[in-house]
């Protein structure tokens, strides 16, 4: 039977890390199915979630130390069949938000969404240098769904009122 698992790894930045995962996957029969991968502050963090059948898992399982002997943390987490959701009739949209960055913007964005039963399903965040000044500035992307019978004007009011509150150049996407 088909089994669904994630591996989270996180640990030291250096060349082939994803090579090493796909590769320590591959040897084992799974096969990534979705995956996030990024570099953040001289780290660098996987999570993949992968489909292999159950005696490839519990063998993954068994070999996980092989992944954390170069000084990596991992662990698996058990999943579902991501095509087996249940189906929930939502509205998708987007937000980017670019501003000069200091605590609590995105706290207050995710706070508003909640308020609305919004689902994030994605979120990026970096803070760049602005040229000529250096001057920090967050830029954030996310992606995200409602349920339908949530009024989407009343979010965008209260997006527009975060974003003039705290001086953000706010865009919202359907």
């Amino acid at each position: 039977m088909k089994e669904y698992s994630i591996l989270s790894l996180v640990g030291k930045d250096r060349p082939g890390i994803v090579d090493d995962v796909s590769a320590f996957l591959f040897d084992r029969g799974a096969n990534i199915e979705d995956s996030r991968m990024a570099y953040m502050g001289g780290c660098f963090s996987v999570m993949t979630l992968f489909s292999c059948e159950s005696t490839q898992l519990e063998a993954i399982g068994r070999d996980l130390d092989e992944l954390r002997n170069p000084g990596f943390q991992a662990f698996l987490h058990e999943a579902r069949d991501p095509t087996t959701s249940p189906a929930r009739r939502e509205s998708p949209f987007k937000i980017e938000v670019t501003a000069m960055d200091h605590p609590g913007i995105v706290q207050n964005l995710v706070h508003i969404l909640r308020t609305y039963d919004a689902n994030i399903v994605s979120l990026t965040t970096e803070v760049l240098r602005a040229p000529h000044f250096g001057t920090p500035l967050l830029d954030l992307e996310l992606e995200a769904a409602m349920p339908s019978e949530k009024p989407m004007a009343g979010l965008k009011d209260e997006l527009a009122e975060l974003a003039e509150d705290l001086n953000l150049d706010l865009t919202f996407l359907r």
